[in-house]
């Protein structure tokens, strides 16, 4: 056969290499590598905003981030985290990593605010109890279809490299770019895999991972050069030439293997499909509104432009072109590989040490009058103070994790404070003890439950809760998005407080009368106050799980997702990555022929609402369905909740946050309890997990009936729907008989659940085009049943409107308990569909609030109510407008009659309260 010509060889491999540069590019960030080396090549310039919050570290990554932005030019960014919390390494070797030092306090307060920074910038941000910033970059680096760049400043990164995905190593001088090739020559000629079992020999300090003692780089270099991995190593044990080598590796043979695990990168962490799709990760423009606000938080004169002038994108600093930031001589400023420039940085980019020092705006901790434990008892009993602050520090990890906490208790101003600690086998004094237990001792914190359930897991009830800073500024503006402790201050108090016990007294001040004046002194002392250390205790107890049943549900769908794959694959005619957008519609759109209904720049959508419209077009899609919903279940449910067990208790011990939602209702995370699917019986089955503590323990269960339906009626007025629930019927049932006119023994299951669809859609504000989308039906006939709707329940549409005409002059939604919710949405110079969304959240957040309050209420109750009965039942979850129990067997009757007394007498409204209560043994799932 002929060869073909040079020319047409050389123009072929052009061809591929302007086609390679086309495609899609990802570039995914090591967060906190990239973040910890800006922090220490910025740390000598004393960079802070006005309010005294260290920025060079942002400032830093920003500089990293911007710079590789225009030169790789990727069409995809996204950026990983580690956790604070013990990962799956940890299961397998306790003092893994046991030789890091926590992050220097300049740095920490910057994390949070850089994750907000990136959230207003549109990028892509994981982070995964469990799993490090290298098993997410690792997983999302087998994503997209296309080239990966993997930006980090950590060599263990490397083993990821191949021929489509590249590492960007950040050196303190230049930065390394390593693909295959690179790798060889830096490494001895080993591959990028081989790195695995060259650590596995070696081990690695900085991560302590103990490798085979004695044994180091050059040695193991030699070892997986001549024998190919570790294996191979141990395979040909006995042809090592070097007695005493022989024998490291033979009397170390588990270390090493153990080596190997801790130092392999996980590649299959289960993220969220839809989360880490390609479309997920797509660059974007970022939010204007977030970045203005952020931008003038962080006072970057150097990167204001480019943040909030629409110039994310790759190219976008063309105007900054040349001026990348460079620091005044002797400010130790060293971005490893940034560009320098000629022009020195700007006096309020990079402040020098006199500057500092000169600021008058930056607040500084005073030092404290510290004292003994007897003597501060007895300064507190001598002058009476209203209040005591107290400041604190947790180290270490979770509820059922050893941990330490170092904590301030301060009077005011030129008064004795005291500083102590509480920790495994250490109480505080009896005397601080006895301050921290008084209820008449009113104690303020910036932040109060984890310093709450801190004292329960050492053994004493904290109580006398008076203030949180935490809580008053976000009942002052749910829509806050930032919770650091320097904003809250700042927020509440303004700039130059001090973030200290004393910044803390001047902002609690502060925050009692916005508060007052807000109408809010109640809902914060009444509910929000007792619920923060009612969900301490809740944290601290957790909640006991069967690992087996999981495993077993596990196996389960995985046989099942087996099972749908192979239908997928038949149905397309070939293998393909069901879970890659691109591939997915490609088979949908351009091989079966479908119908595509949403169009995004990087083709057709292939999202729920997409797959849902399509469901009857071809039997391939309902397979999809079906296979994205085994596994999300299967790698966020069974995965994740496998993944936060307790070892030592068989318990998962989520946290509770009170401040996320603006309307007031709770959230928990880590894991997420309240997002366990309950529609679908796939998703209910998870619940079966879920066990009493032991033989003696039952579950009970008590959930509120239709609570948001009573709230609307009690708040409208509405006669027809109180006359409905005070006559105790079927409000779905009558309300399907009033709107389509026929008794109500006549009403179809159809007609019912339409009417039930109605019901709940008029809380949420739905349009006809909603319902119609929701039922299947035509606008028309969804028109037709909303126009019936508004015509048996009048009061309901005055309501409604009268609600909008409130926020729109107020410019916010209230509950009736008067928590307040900001509406800028309202605003005239809002575009139509924000002005559209803000109506139907000043419809909606009124009741949904107030159901919320209502439950807040009842856990405080029935808290009380359990401990003033001397009761051993333990409230354990909070799911929505239901409430469960871990319950004493021989208490159970006792406690279900508690709960439905406290939980229908928490709260006054126009219609009864009701509230079915149920109980099991064996799990959950069975309450019902």
């Amino acid at each position: 056969m002929a060869k073909a010509p040079l020319i047409f060889v050389l123009l072929c491999v052009k061809i591929v290499r302007e086609v390679k540069a086309l495609m899609d590019k990802l570039l995914v960030i090591d967060g906190n590598s990239i973040i910890n080396r800006a922090f220490y090549g910025t740390q000598n310039s004393f960079m802070k905003n006005a309010e005294g919050l260290p920025t060079g570290a942002i400032f830093g990554f920003l500089t990293i981030y911007f710079k590789q932005l225009d030169e790789l030019k990727p069409t995809h960014v996204a950026v990983a985290f580690d956790r604070k919390e013990p990962t799956f390494r940890h299961g397998m070797y306790t003092a893994y990593k046991g030789t890091r030092k926590p992050l220097p306090e300049e740095l920490a307060a910057q994390m949070p605010v850089l994750k907000e920074l990136l959230d207003a910038m549109q990028i892509a941000r994981f982070e995964l109890p469990g799993y490090e910033a290298d098993d997410i970059l690792g997983t999302l680096s087998r994503t997209i279809d296309g080239n990966t760049v993997i930006l980090t400043g950590d060599r263990d990164a490397l083993q990821l490299v191949r021929d489509d995905v590249s590492v960007m190593l950040a050196g303190n001088k230049a930065d390394t770019l390593y693909d295959p090739a690179a790798v060889a020559d830096n490494y001895g000629g080993l591959r990028p895999e081989q790195l695995i079992d060259l650590k596995a020999l070696q081990g690695d300090s900085s991560d302590n991972i103990p490798g085979v003692p004695g044994v180091g780089p050059k040695t193991a270099q030699e070892l997986i050069s001549e024998y190919g991995n570790l294996d191979g190593v141990y395979a040909h044990l006995e042809e090592i030439p070097r007695a005493s080598l022989k024998a490291k590796l033979a009397d170390n043979k588990s270390l090493a293997y153990l080596s190997l695990e801790l130092g392999r990168i996980n590649t299959a962490v289960p993220l969220d499909p839809a989360s880490a799709g390609e479309e997920a990760l797509r660059l974007r423009g970022g939010d204007p509104a977030a970045l203005k606000a952020i931008s003038d938080r962080l006072e970057f004169k150097r990167w204001a432009k480019r943040l909030t002038g629409g110039q994310l994108l790759p190219g976008g600093a063309a105007a900054n072109a040349g001026s990348t930031a460079s620091a005044p001589a002797g400010t130790g400023f060293n971005v490893f590989s940034a560009p320098q420039s000629d022009a020195p940085a700007e006096v309020d980019d990079m402040p020098s040490l006199f500057d500092f020092a000169a600021a008058p705006e930056i607040a500084r901790q005073k030092a404290l009058n510290a004292v003994d434990s007897a003597a501060f008892a007895a300064a507190v009993t001598e002058n009476k103070p209203e209040f005591l602050y107290i400041d604190y520090e947790i180290t270490a990890g979770g509820p059922e994790n050893k941990s330490e906490t170092a904590f301030t208790i301060y009077i005011g101003p030129e008064l004795p404070a005291y500083r102590g600690r509480i920790a495994e086998n250490q109480l505080p004094e009896p005397e601080i003890q006895a301050i921290l237990t008084a209820e008449n001792l009113k104690k303020v914190f910036f932040k109060a439950k984890p310093f709450v359930r801190e004292c329960c897991r050492q053994g004493f009830e904290f109580r006398g809760l008076g203030g949180d800073l935490s809580l008053a500024s976000y009942l002052l503006d749910s829509t806050r998005s930032s919770d650091d402790f320097a904003m809250v201050l700042r927020f509440l108090a303004g700039q130059g407080v001090p973030a200290d016990p004393e910044g803390i007294r001047i902002a609690h001040g502060q925050a009692q009368a916005k508060l007052a004046a807000a109408g809010m002194t109640a809902l914060y002392e009444e509910i929000e106050l007792p619920l923060a250390i009612v969900l301490a205790r809740m944290e601290k107890r957790g909640f006991r799980v069967d690992p087996e049943v999981l495993r077993e549900e596990g196996r389960e769908m995985e046989a099942r997702i087996a099972e749908l794959q192979a239908e997928i694959y038949g149905y397309a005619g070939y293998e393909f990555n069901i879970n890659s957008t691109r591939q997915l519609a490609k088979v949908l759109f351009e091989d079966l022929g479908l119908q595509g209904t949403k169009k995004t720049k990087s083709g057709y959508s292939t999202d729920s609402d997409v797959l849902e419209a399509l469901a009857d077009a071809h039997p391939i899609v309902p397979c999809v369905i079906e296979y994205r919903q085994n596994a999300k279940l299967k790698s966020t449910y069974i995965d994740g909740l496998l993944n936060v067990i307790d070892p030592a208790t068989s318990r998962v011990y989520s946290t509770f946050n009170q401040n996320l939602t603006a309307t007031g209702r709770l959230s928990s995370s880590e894991p997420n309890l309240q997002n366990i699917p309950v529609r679908s019986e796939l998703g209910k089955l998870i619940r079966k997990a879920f066990v009493p503590s032991d033989a003696d323990h039952v579950l009970i269960d008590a959930d509120y009936s239709q609570i948001e339906l009573r709230v609307l009626a009690s708040m409208s007025g509405d006669p027809l729907m109180i006359s409905n629930f005070e006559n105790d019927l079927d409000i779905h049932t009558s309300t399907a008989a009033v709107v389509n006119r026929v008794p109500m023994d006549m009403v179809t299951p159809q007609m019912r659940s339409r009417a039930k669809a109605v019901n709940f859609g008029i809380v949420y504000g739905i349009s006809s085009f909603g319902l119609a989308r929701d039922l299947g039906i035509s606008n028309y006939a969804a028109k037709q049943l909303i126009d019936n709707y508004f015509l048996h329940y009048p009061q309901i549409k005055a309501f409604m409107e009268y609600a909008v005409a409130f926020a729109k002059d107020n410019g916010y939604a209230v509950t009736l308990s008067g928590r307040r919710r900001p509406l800028p949405e309202l605003s005239p110079a809002n575009k139509y569909m924000t002005r559209q969304f803000g109506e139907r959240v000043a419809m909606n957040m009124p009741v949904q609030g107030t159901a919320a309050d209502i439950i807040k209420r009842a856990m405080i109750n029935v808290e009380r109510a359990l401990e003033a009965g001397g009761y051993k039942s333990q409230l354990i979850l909070q799911v929505h407008d239901e409430l469960l129990i871990d319950a004493v067997r021989d208490e159970a009757e006792a406690v279900r009659e508690l709960l439905r007394r406290e939980m229908e007498n928490c709260f006054p409204l126009a219609v009864p309260l009701k509230v079915s209560v149920s109980e099991s043994d064996v799990s959950w799932y069975y309450c019902k």
